[in-house]
This record gives C-alpha cells, structure tokens and sequence, in this order.
C-alpha cells in the first residue's frame, strides 16, 4: 500500500461526504490535546511559584510541542485530502466554519511557539523534548540583557493569554454549530466525523456507495 492508494482510499470517504478514519483520529486526538493542555495550563496557574511550577510548565510546554508536532502533521495530510464539502463555502455559516478551523491550526502554532519563548526566558536548565523523547533546544535568549529577556517574555505571555482565551471561546462555538446542524438542519456535518462506514480496502474506491455527488 502506497501514499496514492491511501490518497484514493481516502478520498473514497470524502466523495461520501465523511472524513476519512485518519482525519477522524486526527480531529478527536488534537482536540483531547488541546483540551487537557488548556485545562493543565489552568491549574498550573493556580500554583505556587516553585519546582512544582517550574516542573509542571516543563511538562506544559512539551505538550505543546506535541500539539504542533501533531497539528504540522495533521496539516500536511489536509493539504492532500480535500475533505468533505458539507457546507456551502461562500456562505455563512461556511465562512465561519472556515474561520474557526483557521483559528485552530494557527493556535496548534502560535500557543507552543509563544510558550517555547516564555520557557527560553526562565532561568534554569530543565530540557524540552517532543513527545518526551524528542530533544528539543531553547531558543538563545541566554545571551540577550534581562531588559530584553523579560520584554519577550511579557510579550509572549500576552499572546499567549489572548490566544488562549480566543480559543476556548472557540471550542464551544465549533462544538455547538456541529450540535446545530444536527439537531436543527439535520445534515451530514457531525455524521461526518462519525461515521467511518467507508471503502473498506485502501485503494478501492468504488466500494463506497455513490451520493450522487460524483461526477
């Protein structure tokens, strides 16, 4: 099995209107990342000022490595796979589901960069890894005068804190519009990031009944 039979066989979903089981995994796996990563950096904001913190910041931001890691992943397969058109794109409520999706992958960036910048500022010599085993370098700021240090760190800690709060008002908002079309337009939208019932062989294509959407 090559990449152009998965392409195919993933393609095959799509024409069904449903996202394939890789971009399924993909969307349910970030999506627990990013909310158990919000919800740690909450309590980690709740400590005390000390190794506990320092430690757990430690961890926080490996994790948003890994979220990028993920999301640069995630972000080449979407550049294959189309995806499924369950929306109209030039309307509403399709803008603002682009929107939203563009927030997302621009917060799988700009949350672990700023975090890494906040984390190259701190004194100490805690390593970052990806994943927990990928080494992964602090940024040179140890060169740079406290003055300059403590504006990138303000600075990262700003973005940080807006982009966070922009998206976890997001996530409702994209959880409750899936509940929506649903409940109240009852078309395919949440069917297709739950239903996996697609070509069945990598490849064939035309094991998946047609939709009429095929030309």
């Amino acid at each position: 099995m090559n990449l152009v039979a998965v392409i195919e066989w993933a393609e095959g979903y799509n024409r069904r209107g449903l996202y394939s089981p890789i971009g399924v995994t993909f969307h349910w796996v970030m999506a627990a990342m990013m909310i158990v990563q919000l919800g740690y950096g909450w309590y980690l904001g709740t400590l005390p000022v000390g190794g506990d913190k320092h430690v757990g910041y430690q961890t926080h931001a490996e994790l948003g490595l890994t979220i990028m890691a993920f999301g640069s992943l995630r972000f080449l397969w979407r550049s294959q796979i189309s995806g499924p058109e369950n929306i109209e794109p030039d309307s509403l409520a399709g803008r603002a589901s682009l929107l939203i999706q563009a927030w997302f992958y621009f917060s799988f960036f700009a949350l672990p960069i700023s975090g890494w910048v906040m984390w190259s500022t701190l004194p100490g010599d805690l390593p970052l890894s990806v994943a927990g085993f990928i080494p992964f370098p602090n940024l040179p700021f140890d060169q740079l005068s406290e003055q300059l240090q403590h504006s990138l760190m303000e600075g990262a800690a700003a973005a940080h804190f807006w982009i966070v709060w922009i998206t976890v008002l997001a996530i409702p908002g994209h959880a409750g519009a899936a509940v929506l079309h649903y409940l109240v337009k009852r078309d395919q939208v949440l069917q297709s990031m739950l239903d996996l019932n697609g070509p069945q062989v990598p490849g064939v294509v035309g094991s998946a009944p047609s939709t009429g959407q095929e030309s």
